[in-house]
């Protein structure tokens, strides 16, 4: 009888894109993932995203798994616009990054996705560099900004999540980013006001404010790019990290040889980018109270 299990993560998954926690694009949890959270049988786990899928509340990527329904990409040639913005363009860039990775981000891929020949584009950018600093406002403007009101760790949990759901969105986005050298865009900036803003309520000193706004904006990169990396391995060799991990031949023998006691213990791990990101995330931010002591 696993149908009402199946049912019931189905269900708490569906309540999640409904309340936007899960957006379209966003990956799923694994089969594997559910299994150990819900403490199901994968085969209970399997049956719940085949009933959100079956629902059309989640379709199935190749190499990759579920994710959120969205509309087809709209990374194609365009008919030539009467009179192209510079708006346009960026949105076409985005799909294309989205759909293809940043490395397929050259001006003149750009340029015949859009429908234009490739020296039209610099008309309205000034080149790929100024392309990509519109392309990470633009994605950063479009998730608003959570209330600046409230109590500081709330603040900053709700600053941090958001830039996570941007990044699983546009997983270029995390390579594009730089940290010691920053892009000049606006909706960048009010990220970083925001956070400061909540920080002030931690620490006095401005120097120090800022290194934990470089600490939390870094560890939700970091995360970001590991993200970024597993969906690029998931499509080189079709399958997600645990499933990589229990087949993979040479890791096995370098555990059975060489993995201490520790190792052992902890068994078999399921490896959850959401779980680790909330457990690092919570730690982080427990960390910052004691500072602020």
């Amino acid at each position: 009888m696993d149908d009402l299990p199946s049912e019931r993560i189905a269900a708490e998954l569906r309540a999640r894109i409904v309340d936007g926690d899960l957006l379209p694009g966003d990956r799923l949890p694994s089969t594997r993932a559910l299994a150990a959270e819900h403490r199901v049988a994968a085969s209970t786990a399997a049956r719940a995203l085949t009933l959100l899928r079956d629902g059309g509340w989640t379709r199935t990527v190749s190499r990759v798994g579920s994710v959120v329904a969205s509309p087809p990409s709209p990374v194609r040639r365009r008919a030539p616009a009467a009179d192209p913005t510079t708006d346009d363009l960026v949105a076409v860039a985005i799909a294309l990054a989205d759909a293809e990775g940043l490395a397929a981000l050259s001006m003149r891929r750009v340029a015949a996705a859009f429908g234009a020949p490739t020296m039209a584009l610099y008309r309205l950018v000034r080149g790929k560099e100024d392309l990509v600093v519109r392309m990470i406002d633009a994605v950063f403007a479009a998730a608003a900004l959570p209330p600046a009101t409230g109590p500081w760790r709330a603040r900053l949990e709700a600053l941090a999540r958001r830039q996570w759901r941007v990044h699983g969105r546009h997983p270029w986005l995390a390579r594009a980013l730089s940290l010691s050298r920053p892009q000049a865009s606006p909706a960048l900036l009010r990220l970083a006001d925001a956070e400061l803003a909540a920080l002030e309520d931690v620490v006095d000193d401005p120097v120090a404010r800022f290194d934990l706004h470089v600490v939390l904006t870094s560890f939700v990169r970091g995360m970001a790019v590991d993200l970024a990396a597993e969906i690029d391995a998931a499509a080189d060799t079709g399958l997600d990290a645990d499933t990589w991990a229990d087949r993979d031949p040479a890791l096995r023998e370098a555990l059975r040889r060489h993995g201490g006691p520790a190792l052992r213990r902890v068994g078999d791990y399921p490896y959850d980018l959401q779980r680790i990101f909330d457990t690092g995330l919570a730690a982080l931010l427990d960390g910052f109270e004691r500072i602020g002591r």
